[in-house]
């Protein structure tokens, strides 16, 4: 879990540093050290999300659930931001959108193999020396697309 200080979590929760003072004064669970308070996001969203609520329990109107409700939702929502924001959470459109380019890449790449070596396993009578041939040029294929699957990993743990 990754500690946020208190600038970032005010950022996260859009508050003022005063008001995360005072959250402190009312209970937020929180760390401190010779730097600072240092807070584990998901434990004072979970805080946040059980002080409004029992503000909402001993009153019964309907004004006080639904803002409850909005606090709840709105303590997700920015649970999610942080998370997309800090590279723990991407779009799926994203993922299958890679995952689909890296496939037609592989399909290509296989594809070609007879192309490539078609003349000469056509000169070839042994079939241990074709063996041979199909296996090469299958591994140098694996091989490519392995060196293509670490450089995309890199600039990808680069971007973040």
């Amino acid at each position: 879990m990754e500690k946020l200080n208190s600038s970032q979590l005010s950022k996260a929760f859009q508050v003022s540093k005063v008001t995360i003072r005072n959250w402190i004064d009312r209970g937020c669970p929180h760390e401190k050290s010779d730097k600072g308070n240092s807070f584990i996001l998901s434990e004072v969203i979970r805080w946040h999300q059980e002080r409004f609520l029992k503000t909402s329990n001993g009153d019964s109107s309907k004004l006080a659930e639904s803002k409850a409700m909005r606090e709840h939702f709105k303590a997700l929502l920015t649970e999610l931001e942080y998370k997309e924001r800090s590279g723990e959470l991407i779009l799926a459109k994203d993922v299958v959108d890679a995952n689909f380019e890296k496939a037609r890449m592989i399909r290509d790449q296989f594809l070609n193999i007879p192309a490539r070596v078609s003349p000469i396993i056509a000169a070839e009578r042994d079939p241990k020396k074709v063996h041979e041939i199909l296996d090469k040029e299958i591994r140098q294929v694996l091989e490519s697309l392995a060196g293509d699957l670490n450089e995309s990993e890199g600039k990808s743990q680069c971007q973040n």
